[in-house]
């Protein structure tokens, strides 16, 4: 038992660094004011919302939580902010989440035979691959990064057999996202067709599948008007989930299109290209629970499902560094590629690391709104309630603890400004779905409006309080 946990030392040390790392670039990022009000504020909102018992109902997309993706995973986070309500409970848990999974990866390769040094090498490969770094802090939070660590404690559970911890696991990734749906039902056949163990892969399956009548044919649709979620990025297919499973059974012409389109071609380049070196092709069939999201981000018109920079790549880069793992370990059984050392597994994914992780965003991008930096931050500290806020899309997630906010939108501008508290802009930097005479004619609006009055303003920062709230 000692010598087993000296083993894991290693390994808790790796993980918790990369925890560190993952949560102080997604928590500088925020504090940049670069966070994006329709991912991190949605989500702050609804558990702030959950959290003190109040219909978690978004005011930015005006609709319930489950509605979006049948997340129940985030009514056990909003537990945490009955503690603090405090955003960065999200950033601190989608980073320990994707660093964890490193633990695992590292148990399943022991498990197949690899020597603890090689398993260290290809945990270290999955804290580096870029999806990982990128996932973390480009798009805030999601819930689905829980699903990473699970989906590969569910393989763990099942080769070892250990049930209860499956069906533990099972529950905690279709409690992230409905979707996940098909990727346990793609581990059920794994289970049945490569690991042969019958009785967990028809366990999954059925448990899969009615979690996916239950929540993508009812649920979520009952919750968002009859839409079911993400449908929009498959217009080219059908306007529903029925339409879009029809076409691609039946239309397969416009599929094929879609697989070997150039877009594609690279994307498959991009996932495989961190851990190629030590991938053995033959055994690609270890990549099946992958299969359900990577054909939707192949068949999905929305481009940004095709790189690892977004979140769509989170359900599939975990099952190519168990195909990289089980690939090494054959390669050693056969005493094939035996330069293949685990310094230089490491040294190719610290290189692909270097080139695609985007790390660089944080002077190439996000140093952008440094001129207003401060006298933003002394405007939101100026936001005294719990009043509804109207603000730009930058400000909006540093605000996101109230039943109320807005964001300015030159499609849909505020017909009602007395409907607000607070209205906070930024000239200089107007933000996602607004510009600079759309916010230039709001405040010139609020300065003749009686019953505002402009409280502060600095750098082409504006904060413009309702007089009711300043008695």
């Amino acid at each position: 038992m000692t010598k087993k946990l000296n083993q894991y030392t290693v390994i808790g040390w790796m993980v918790a660094l990369s925890s560190l790392i993952l949560f102080a670039c997604s928590s500088l990022r925020h504090a940049l004011f670069q966070s994006t009000a329709l991912d991190l504020a949605v989500f702050d909102q609804w558990i702030y919302l959950a959290s003190i018992d109040a219909p978690p109902i978004s005011s930015l997309l005006n609709f319930h939580l489950l509605g979006d993706h049948a997340a129940f995973i985030l009514y056990a986070i909003a537990l945490l902010y009955k503690i603090i309500p405090n955003v960065h409970w999200l950033f601190a848990i989608q980073a320990i989440a994707l660093s964890a999974g490193a633990l695992p990866i590292y148990a399943l390769s022991l498990q197949s035979g690899l020597s603890p040094v090689y398993a260290r090498a290809v945990a270290l490969c999955y804290l580096l691959y870029p999806a990982l770094f990128n996932s973390n802090f480009f798009t805030d939070f999601r819930p689905e990064a829980i699903a990473v660590p699970a989906s590969l404690w569910a393989i763990l559970a099942g080769i070892t057999g250990k049930t209860w911890q499956l069906i533990a696991a099972v529950i905690l990734i279709l409690s992230c996202k409905e979707i996940l749906s098909l990727t346990v039902i793609a581990l059920g056949l794994w289970f049945w067709l490569v690991a042969k163990k019958r009785l967990y892969g028809w366990g999954c399956i059925i448990f899969g599948i009615v979690w996916f009548v239950m929540t993508i044919g009812y649920l979520v649709p009952m919750l968002r008007a009859g839409e079911a979620g993400g449908v929009v990025f498959y217009a080219t297919l059908g306007n529903s989930p029925s339409e879009i499973l029809s076409n691609i059974f039946t239309n397969p012409g416009l599929i094929l299109s879609k697989f070997f389109a150039t877009d594609t071609v690279f994307y498959y380049f991009l996932l495989v290209v961190p851990v190629i070196i030590g991938l053995r092709w033959q055994q690609a069939m270890i990549l099946l629970p992958a299969l359900p999201m990577l054909l939707l981000n192949i068949l999905s018109d929305y481009f940004a499902q095709r790189d690892l920079i977004h979140h769509y790549s989170l359900p599939i880069f975990p099952f190519i560094i168990v195909w990289l793992l089980h690939s090494v370990q054959q390669y050693k059984r056969r005493k094939q590629r035996r330069w293949l050392t685990p310094k230089l597994l490491i040294t190719w994914a610290l290189i692909a690391f270097l080139v695609l992780a985007k790390y660089g965003y944080f002077w190439s991008r996000y140093l952008n709104k440094l001129d207003t930096w401060q006298a933003t931050r002394e405007a939101v500290s100026q936001v005294k309630t719990k009043g509804s806020v109207l603000a730009t899309s930058a400000i909006a997630p540093h605000l996101a603890h109230r039943k109320l906010i807005e964001l300015t939108n030159t499609d849909l501008p505020p017909t009602d400004l007395t409907k607000y508290d607070y209205i906070l802009l930024n000239l200089r930097h107007p933000g996602w779905s607004s510009n600079k005479d759309f916010v230039t004619n709001l405040i010139n609006q609020l300065k003749n409006n009686q019953k505002f009055n402009l409280h502060y303003q600095h750098d082409d920062v504006y904060l413009f309080v309702k007089l009711s709230d300043l008695k």
